[in-house]
């Protein structure tokens, strides 16, 4: 299958880098870019959650998308507790009881990327979804991060330090050195200090000539410095000097904030400051400004010949705010558009008036007090705002945000499944301001990666695109070391939240371009997911799994069968000056990883995983007709089959989501099923399968509540019934404006399936699917009035029958095979107890399997004949 033409709404070429920059080049591939991008104008179809809709609740250790004691997502706050959401057996809700529906979506989305900018710091991509809230709460992008910080805080972890410490020994005693010198020159300019211990400096010789020895031997130390000091003080004396003059303005309001004036009895009491956010704010700044002047005036001072290798990674650390936001409360407005971004060597050290969130390092937020209440405030701030870094940075890993409350700085690292606070650095004591340095200075001189970016995505300047490593699967076996490198100019999708996998997904080629743009062969799909530590252990892994689906189905004598195809893949390693390492949840967090969550559970292990596939599709969205329609299903369906009876994997999430529109040239559109990381190896199975797993509003009924059902292919397509339902009452057309809005779909029963917790919506689908009279009023009814939509309602007919009301059913020759119908379970004469169809139909799962296959292979080819001769080709 070769590629198809990507719409322009769906995929925008990134320009060329800005003149000046340099390139990374060679073996060490520089990160000091910028991606800036308009937010994307789609939206998904799901409930707030970590990166992806996709819920995991099961026997085993859950993933962080769903909570094990909760009905949904653990990222998000419960559904809004009311008098009438609470509803035995499938009794329906009160009429007149509104929820909010979840918007449609599209699988991929897009957006703009960028190549570097001049001197900037950390790259950004786009991200190309925004996060759809699905409870119903006027507030709830603030009750969502109320509740993170309830979830998800891990206070007083004072091990994020850690985590920026330069990780060469010779680096870090550097990085130490130049810390201690800084914090003292500040304590010198608040005459916290006296003469004798500010002119320690002059002591400064003797400690570079130690840390030389350990760099080379003493004898080539003592050749060298009959040549040249390893220190130039004279020079450092004069910027110094320099830089105080050009920074008297601004220290008056540092000494402000460091040394406060005595607050008032009644301020005291509320833990109120007498200063403003905005003023807070500003001195932070100015201390930021201060450890970045004085910070290159001593890295300026040294000997490079001796040092140089060590100052590879320098950057100036910058604070940047933006000045154009209009907003009622200033407080709001600095606190969610402030922050510290990492520039090259040779940019000016100033404040940053231009703040994005493209090119943020870290977020800053400010209050004016310090209670707690406004601390977890500032918190829930912090990781709202956060998750727009997300949004515009195509590959970050993580995350850093300030919270400045009155004097007290707390230093958060956001990863994948938490938020670790440090303990308060109190700036007006001179062990907080010293502590801040050393984490400032750490920011400026530690590797790439510990920032939170990804060294295995570039802008190479030699393609004039960007590249990306991706580990190669020619030995499977082997820890991948070697990689095929990829280019792209396109971002189709980007990490969607704060916590969870951080999906992102990439068109790009193999071959290196020459000019003339790229055309893309494949999607890289880059995440986080939850595997085993031990890649022997790790039997869901997607690129194995891929991989298997990829031999097997090339021997598949389906006709005409379409499924992804892996070209490479595997978890990602990255280069630092230790070496090369597995990039994985524990090896970022290091002692952090052991901490536990606020509610007792632990961090789970994610491996950052990274596959390229083909062939490229488009959103589900995108088909024009009915008929189009049924054999991009058709397709899916059919390849779900192949799937689960060659390679016995069990595909577990069929959505809207994943199922894309391959299109070619001359030829109707196809159907391609993807996204396999919630998929079972069935060959593996350790016992019935009661994990729940899904997408929300496709999800099955046993999976929304939960039951003690095994999960099946039968689950998988009954969510096939709910998507051709909900495609169906929007509209087909391929004029998107005659579709229904959202607002049109809260008053239909549909609209009940998207909306409130995973049981409710549960108990909504066991009452609509009890029996197909009620089905078709409730649901069928409704359809849009497309043209020949009567073909999309008789098919989804005879997929329900298929599956709840199969007539070729029977137990023995004495059952009418009542026991197989319908959701709910009802009494047959001469039985104790009501037979539950959901698990009699397990033992009938091949012949109903066989009997859905059997109805969407006839719809298929039905459909495809009569796209054809509409354009004059035969079958």
């Amino acid at each position: 299958m070769t590629t198809c033409n990507i719409p322009a709404e769906l995929s925008r070429t990134l320009p060329a880098p800005t003149a000046g920059k340099p390139a990374a080049t060679g073996a060490k591939r520089k990160l000091d870019s910028s991606i800036s991008s308009p937010a994307s104008k789609f939206s998904p179809p799901k409930k707030a959650r970590s990166s992806s809709n996709t819920v995991c609740i099961g026997t085993k250790r859950s993933r962080s998308d769903s909570a094990a004691n909760t009905d949904a997502d653990d990222s998000v706050p419960p559904a809004k507790k009311t008098s009438c959401i609470c509803f035995s057996g499938c009794a329906r809700p009160p009429p007149g009881y509104k929820r909010k529906v979840m918007a449609h979506s599209s699988y991929y989305s897009s957006d703009t990327a960028v190549p570097p900018a001049k001197n900037a710091g950390s790259s950004a991509g786009i991200e190309s979804d925004e996060q759809t809230i699905w409870w119903d709460n006027k507030y709830e992008e603030l009750a969502e991060a109320d509740y993170w910080v309830k979830e998800r805080l891990i206070r007083d972890a004072d091990a994020v330090f850690d985590i920026v410490e330069p990780r060469i020994t010779t680096t870090r005693r550097l990085a130490r050195l130049v810390s201690a010198q800084v914090a003292l020159e500040l304590e010198d300019r608040l005459n916290t200090v006296d003469n004798s211990a500010a002119s320690s400096v002059d002591d400064i010789q003797d400690a570079f000539r130690e840390l030389a020895c350990d760099i080379g031997t003493c004898q080539q130390q003592q050749q060298q410095e009959q040549q040249q000091a390893l220190f130039d003080i004279a020079g450092y004396s004069r910027a110094k000097d320099e830089s105080r003059e050009s920074t008297d303005s601004s220290f008056a309001s540092l000494e402000q904030w460091i040394c406060p004036t005595p607050a008032t009895p009644t301020d005291s009491a509320n833990g109120n400051s007498t200063r403003t956010a905005e003023q807070i704010l500003e001195s932070a700044m100015s201390l930021i400004l201060f450890v970045s002047r004085h910070t290159d005036t001593f890295v300026r001072a040294l000997d490079t010949d001796t040092f140089g290798r060590h100052l590879e990674d320098y950057r100036h650390i910058l604070p940047c705010v933006s000045s154009d936001r209009e907003c009622s409360d200033a407080a709001e407005f600095l606190a969610s558009e402030a922050g510290i971004k990492a520039q090259g060597p040779h940019s000016s050290i100033e404040l940053v008036s231009g703040f994005s969130y493209s090119d943020a390092l870290a977020l800053i937020v400010a209050r004016t007090d310090k209670t707690r209440r406004t601390v977890d405030k500032a918190y829930a701030q912090l990781m709202q705002s956060t998750r727009n870094i997300y949004k515009r940075h195509h590959f970050r890993r993580f995350a850093w945000g300030l919270t400045v409350c009155d004097n007290e700085v707390r230093v958060c690292l956001l990863s994948n499944d938490a938020v670790f606070s440090s303990i308060v650095l109190d700036i007006t004591a001179a062990a907080g301001r010293r502590q801040f340095v050393e984490l400032l200075v750490n920011f400026a001189l530690c590797e790439e990666d510990q920032l939170g970016s990804d060294p295995s995505i570039y802008w190479d300047a030699e393609a004039n695109c960007w590249a990306i490593d991706c580990p190669d699967t020619a030995d499977m076996a082997s820890r991948p070391v070697a990689t095929k490198t990829y280019y792209f100019d396109k971002v189709l999708l980007g990490a969607d939240g704060l916590f969870g996998r951080h999906t992102r997904c990439y068109l790009v080629t193999d071959e290196e371009p020459t000019g003339g743009g790229i055309t893309p062969k494949f999607v890289i799909k880059d995440a986080w997911p939850e595997a085993e530590e031990d890649r022997v252990d790790d039997k869901r892994d997607e690129v194995s799994l891929l991989h298997r689906i990829t031999t097997e189905l090339a021997q598949s004598d389906v006709e005409d069968l379409v499924y992804p195809r892996l070209d490479a893949g595997g978890r990602v390693y990255i280069g630092t000056g230790r070496g090369m390492f597995e990039d994985q949840s524990s090896h970022i967090l290091g002692s952090l990883f052991s901490l536990r969550k606020p509610d007792g559970t632990a961090i789970p292990f994610r491996a950052h995983k990274r596959l390229a596939m083909s062939p490229i599709g488009d959103s589900l969205d995108t088909v024009e007709s009915v008929d189009e329609f049924i054999v991009v299903l058709g397709d899916a369906m059919r390849c779900h089959s192949e799937v689960v009876s060659r390679c016995s994997i069990l595909h577990r999430d069929i959505s809207s989501n994943n199922i894309l529109v391959v299109r070619e040239e001359g030829k109707p559109a196809r159907g391609l099923l993807i996204d396999f990381d919630c998929a079972l190896d069935l060959s593996d199975s350790r016992g019935p399968n009661l994990e729940t797993r899904g997408t929300i509003p496709f999800m099955s009924i046993n999976n929304l509540l939960r039951s003690d059902v095994e999960r099946s292919v039968l689950d998988d397509w009954e969510s096939l019934i709910y998507l051709i339902c909900w495609h169906g009452t929007i509209g087909i057309c391929r004029e998107k404006a005659t579709r229904r809005s959202l607002e049109e779909l809260e008053d239909l029963e549909v609209g009940r399936w998207r909306s409130g917790a995973a049981k409710e919506a549960g108990r909504e689908k066991k009452f609509h699917l009890s029996n197909f009279n009620g089905f078709d009023v409730d649901i069928l009814d409704h359809f849009h009035s497309d043209e020949n939509i009567r073909i999309l309602k008789d098919l989804t007919e005879d997929l329900y029958k298929a599956l709840f009301q199969n007539p070729n059913l029977r137990k023995d020759t004495r059952c009418d095979g009542s026991r197989y119908k319908g959701t709910i379970p009802d009494r047959i004469k001469g039985v104790k107890e009501k037979p539950d169809p959901f698990k009699e139909r397990l033992t009938k799962k091949s012949e109903i399997t066989a009997a859905l296959l059997e109805v969407i292979t006839k719809a298929w080819k039905d459909s495809m004949s009569a796209i054809r001769n509409q354009h004059g080709q035969t079958i």
